[in-house]
């Protein structure tokens, strides 16, 4: 499958400083594509260069096959973006504000209408965005990051400033358009769980380097599931499991076990049959965060 997006060896200097550092991405169409890292580590100027609006120093960038950065005619119908806090204009309502976007891209009113019932802003239409909520104010740089139909969509931290009940409402504004619009989507953030909620591939970036690119699925390791077990007879479990497909490793007070997926049933019932006491069993949840911390931030800083 071809890529709907891709950067190819994205670089950028300023002076000497070297913020990016052959950047490779592969998005494919239906992608919830999840761009992670801390703060600095170059996740907005990526996306600046994607959008056309700084150049990079080396590299390219291709949607569809066809090189943006060389014929931005593609670009402003191609991607829709939202980045950084929204910018209105507060004492305007936001039809009003859409409407100020829409003439400058030969937009026909209707399509003000549409994007605002995609983010259930209809009703809010004629009110001061002065006046709205963050998370409507949110939903509304959507709307108006829709406005031409992109084929990708780029939020940059959608969920900044939002509520609980907001980050809700945005991951599942977004799961909707994704569904409706068959838009793809890339979905930078410092929220890992929300990432992990969220999105299908993920991209981590330090230091201006992709450190990893896969899937959620892969990357977690969905296929295997660790366990640790308590017990004061440890040797004796090890020994028994030794003839299982499994990882184990000592900790605190017992083992933690690496397993295939569905497949604890067996060691249950090992324990049972070599009359194992056990102290305590519980499941450890696969979490984009930890691995964050244990394999990128931890060893990439190591360096």
């Amino acid at each position: 499958m071809k890529p709907i997006l891709e950067a190819k060896n994205l670089s950028k200097f300023y002076k000497d400083k070297k913020v990016l550092k052959n950047i490779n991405m592969k998005v494919f169409k239906g992608d919830i594509y999840g761009f992670i890292g801390p703060n600095g580590a170059g996740k907005t100027t990526t996306i600046k260069i994607i959008l056309g609006l700084i150049k990079p120093s080396e590299g390219e960038v291709y949607i569809n096959g066809k090189n943006i950065l060389k014929n931005k005619t593609n670009n402003p119908s191609d991607i829709g973006a939202m980045i950084d806090y929204p910018s209105f204009y507060n004492n305007l309502s936001a039809y009003r504000n859409l409407k100020l976007y829409a003439n400058v891209l030969n937009l026909l009113d209707e399509r003000i209408m549409e994007v605002l019932e995609m983010v259930n802003l209809t009703e809010q239409k004629d009110k001061k965005v002065g006046n709205y909520s963050m998370g409507m104010k949110q939903r509304l740089a959507v709307a108006r990051a829709f406005l031409t139909k992109p084929k990708i969509a780029i939020l940059d931290e959608p969920t900044n400033g939002l509520d609980p009940e907001g980050v809700k409402d945005m991951r599942n504004l977004i799961k909707k358009l994704a569904k409706d619009s068959n838009t793809t989507f890339i979905y930078c953030s410092h929220i890992l769980n929300e990432v992990q909620n969220l999105c299908n591939r993920v991209a981590l970036i330090n230091k201006g380097s992709i450190v990893v690119e896969d899937s959620m699925d892969k990357l977690l390791n969905t296929d295997r599931e660790k366990y640790r077990i308590l017990t004061a007879q440890k040797n004796k479990l090890k020994n028994v499991l030794s003839s299982l497909a499994l990882k184990i490793s000592d900790i605190e007070g017992g083992i933690l076990i690496e397993i295939n997926r569905g497949d604890f049933k067996l060691v249950n019932k090992l324990i049972g049959d070599n009359n194992i006491e056990i102290i305590d069993i519980s499941k450890e949840e696969s979490s984009l965060e930890d691995y964050f911390m244990k394999e990128v931030v931890e060893q990439y800083d190591k360096k």
